[in-house]
């Protein structure tokens, strides 16, 4: 089934709902209970209120964290997360629009041989192109577990097959030197690449760091989960980020925006 063409939405006009109009974003993962309660994300409403109030550009959370939450987005962006055990390629576009969501996602894992999800990726790519949704993969060498495995070399390599199937914009880990991620990793696709956070980092200085470097690097963005979450102030973080990301600061600029008062 697929929309008439007269009513179909074009991908691009959905992701002017993700990104800013300087063609960047902040995005929130908070798909992090997926399997079970998952730290800062105890109740979903308070949760999205505090990184709306931030000035984050869109949230990437599940199905049903959408539909508890949804009167609480005021416009900002939405993605759903189609990461299943089954091949939600099927039937989660649909759903995702039935939600409202600007974008979908799927995580798949290149150079593992037990995965299966790139052939998903690929239906899912030709499926969202037929509802005109936009696609955003999320290519991570081998698994999450394996960090040896999230070189500069697989991580250019994961991100080059991401862009190649289809997707539209890529969440990817941020590997440095900025010099060669920029030329190995940003250069060859024609995409927008959004960096992601990665576990909680004990000092936020470093979250910071890393959004820094990926900007300077050519990232479009960054897609920060537990970074945002878990922090004393996630409104706060998102708009630190959002110096960083939008305004050009640079992380002892940014940090400031910590440091404003309740």
């Amino acid at each position: 089934m697929t929309l008439a063409d007269g009513d179909r939405h074009h991908p691009k006009r959905r992701l002017h709902h993700v990104l800013a109009r300087d063609g960047r974003a902040v995005i929130v993962a908070m798909d992090g209970a997926r399997s079970g309660p998952a730290r800062g994300l105890e109740n979903p409403r308070q949760a999205v209120r505090n990184v709306v109030a931030g000035g984050v550009d869109a949230i990437l959370t599940t199905p049903g964290m959408a539909k508890a939450t949804a009167d609480q987005l005021h416009g900002i962006g939405l993605i759903i997360g189609l990461d299943a055990e089954d091949d939600s390629a099927d039937y989660g576009v649909e759903a995702a629009i039935r939600l409202g969501a600007d974008a979908v996602e799927l995580k798949v894992f290149p150079g593992n041989p037990d995965d299966t999800k790139l052939a998903h990726l690929r239906r899912l790519a030709a499926r969202c192109d037929a509802w005109g949704v936009p696609l955003l993969g999320e290519p991570i060498p081998v698994s999450f577990q394996d960090v040896g495995a999230h070189t500069l070399d697989n991580v250019a390599q994961a991100s080059r097959i991401g862009a190649e199937i289809g997707c539209d914009l890529l969440k990817v880990h941020f590997v440095g030197p900025v010099e060669r991620y920029a030329a190995e990793v940003i250069a060859p696709l024609s995409v927008p690449v959004l960096c992601l956070g990665g576990p909680a980092k004990s000092d936020p200085r470093d979250a910071l760091q890393l959004c820094f470097d990926a900007i300077a690097a050519g990232a479009s963005g960054v897609v920060f989960g537990r970074n945002i979450v878990t922090a004393d102030r996630p409104d706060r973080m998102c708009a630190a980020l959002g110096a960083i990301v939008h305004g050009g600061a640079n992380v002892e600029q940014a940090l400031r925006e910590l440091a404003v008062p309740r």
